[in-house]
Order: structure tokens, then sequence, then C-alpha cells
């Protein structure tokens, strides 16, 4: 499992970071783009903020722009973007939330966007997780778009086979920029060699969308507050889903039969995983090492071997993503098995 930072090391960025975040709540036709050597520029009144990926995806979705065409043009011809935004802003007549952090502009979303800020949710998470079974944080990260704990139990725990220990928990992430509201997917980390998977296909992941009442003037959005009561109670509900054992001991099974599918053609089989899944060369020829040094020729091996390979990622996103197609791989690999076309899938041969 990838690591970032230390859950000290995020609290003391996220807190850093919340002392220089401004909002504003402006009529769309009131923005303005312009672009110098600093970048793409949103202007609010006076002040200028360069505008991020993620805010300049949604400013091209607000004026109906496709964003292939903003990120082609851009790097060559910035003024002719310039004019194609303000001509489509001075058309819409909606307001929109704009959230600027330092002299970045992050995101432009809904008046009715409704935030849980990241140091709000540390504030309700982190005393809570003791005592919900022990639950501790083995990883954490923090980018542009979101914010990532991964937690797990030492109380809840099951072997797939002897020695090989898989402990459970839970992936939990927060967008304060339109990326996907509070979600809570389970989680589950192997100790033998600390790799990590989410499993949203085995339970469903508790989102809590980023939408409430409009606003009209930022001063009333500044004063809305989150409801702590409410967000610990959903928050409570949604680890102990993700640690009931009747839940993860369906997951552990499927390991268990996992272990029994062996891999007819690793390489065929993790060509098609690549090909399914749009991994890149060095991605597919880490998989390959990982499964070959793991000396494990079953479903249950290459499964371990991709979410080993998340390890090696460059970024911390990627690597989840990686824990999350070896879940997929798990699921499905199963699937077919207990449908007796495994030989269609991945290679796999019973």
């Amino acid at each position: 499992m990838k690591t970032d930072m230390t859950v000290e090391q995020l609290v003391s960025k996220v807190n850093d970071l919340s002392l220089i975040k401004r909002d504003y709540c402006v009529d769309a036709n009131k923005l303005v783009v312009y672009s110098d050597c600093m970048g793409s520029k949103l202007c609010i009144g006076e002040s200028s903020y360069i505008m991020q990926e993620n805010a300049k995806k949604q400013l091209a979705s607000l004026c109906n722009i496709p964003y292939s065409y903003i990120n082609r043009i851009g790097g060559r011809y910035p003024e002719l973007v310039d004019i194609n935004f303000n001509t489509a802003l001075q058309d819409i007549s909606s307001t929109r939330l704009i959230r600027t952090i330092g002299q970045h502009a992050r995101a432009v979303l809904s008046d009715k966007y409704r935030r849980f800020e990241n140091e709000d949710v540390l504030k309700t998470l982190l005393p809570m997780l003791e005592n919900y079974k022990g639950l501790s944080v083995v990883s954490s990260s923090l980018t542009d778009a979101k914010m990532y704990l991964k937690v797990v139990s030492a109380k809840e725990e099951a072997e797939v086979r002897v020695g090989d220990v898989i402990q459970f928990g839970a992936l939990i992430t927060n967008s304060e920029v339109g990326m996907g509201g509070i979600a809570i997917t389970p989680f589950c980390l192997r100790l033998v060699c600390t790799n990590g998977m989410t499993l949203p296909k085995y339970n469903k992941s508790v989102r809590h969308i980023h939408l409430g009442k409009r606003f009209s003037t930022i001063e009333e959005y500044e004063a809305s507050t989150v409801d702590e009561d409410d967000l610990f109670s959903r928050v409570s509900i949604s680890l102990l889903s993700a640690l009931d054992p009747l839940y993860y001991m369906k997951v552990i099974e499927k390991m268990k039969l996992a272990a029994e599918i062996r891999v007819v053609d690793y390489q065929d089989s993790i060509d098609k995983v690549a090909k399914h899944f749009g991994l890149d060369e060095e991605e597919r020829l880490r998989i390959i090492h990982h499964y070959l040094a793991e000396h494990d020729t079953t479903l249950y091996g290459l499964v371990n071997a991709v979410t080993r390979s998340a390890q090696d990622s460059l970024t911390y996103v990627r690597a989840t993503e990686l824990e999350k197609i070896g879940s997929d791989i798990l699921y499905e690999g199963v699937k077919a098995a207990n449908r007796g076309d495994e030989s269609e899938v991945f290679g796999l041969l019973s």
C-alpha cells in the first residue's frame, strides 16, 4: 500500500490551507478570463486567480466548451481560448460559487454546493476512530481534488491461508471542489505484504453529496455550518457497515475461492487485464514482476500482483485506482469461475 503522508502531516497541511481559502458567489456573466505568463486566470472584480485544472474543466463545462479543445488550443493560442470563455460567459446568468486557495481558483461550482471542509471532516472523523473497533489511519493523502484516508482495524481480521491475514476497514474520501462528496468505501489490507484493496463492488460505498440550499450572497454561504451530529451519525453507520463480519467474511470466501483458481497463461492473463483496465506498459511489466516474485499461480496471486504494483505508482491517486482494479479482478474472476466460463476471463482455468 502506497503511503503519502502521516495523519499528523495531513492534519497540519489541511489546517494550514484552511487559512488561505476564500469563496465568492458571483454572477457568471461578471467573470472574466485572461491569460499571461502565469497561465489562464479567472478575474473576480479586482482580484485574479490562476485556474487549476479542475476549475478550468468546470468552467469549460459551464460554458459548454469541450475541455479537449481548451487543452489543445490553449497551449498555442491562449488568447483565443480567453475569447471563447468570455463570449460564452456573457450569456450565462446563473450565480456560481468560485472557490479559491491562495492565488489559485480551484473550483467553479453551483451556488447550491454544500461544503464539507477537510478540516471539519477530520475534526469529526479522527476522534471517533478509536471508538470503532480500534480503527487507525494507515495511509493518507491530500491532492488538489481530494483528501484520502485509509483506515483498518486490528480487531477485524481473518485469514485466507494460514498466516495470510487480511484486516478490514474503509477508504474515506472528501472533495472540497466538486469531485465527489464524502464517500466511505470498504477497504482491506493484506498484512504479509501490506497490499491494500478497495472493495466497492462488495458493498455500496456511502456518499454524501455536497448539495444544499441556494445562497444569494457569500455572507449567507459562509454563515452556513456543517451539522456535526448528522455527519458523525452518517459516518458511524458507514464504518460499522464496512466492519460487519457478515459482510467482510464474504470477501474472505471469495479470496479463498480465488486461491483455488489456476492461471493457465499468466502473460496472456496480464495482457488481458492491462487491455481491459487501460494499464500502461510499465504497469503491465510491474504486475508480471510481482506475480512471478510471489510464486502464486492462482487468481488470488494475480490479484495480489496488481495490488502490490500499486505501491510502485508515481502518485497516490493512481495507486488507489490500481487497488480498486485488483478488487475488480477478484470480483469478476470469481464470478466467472462460478458461472463455469473462467477460461474466457483473463485466461483463467480452475
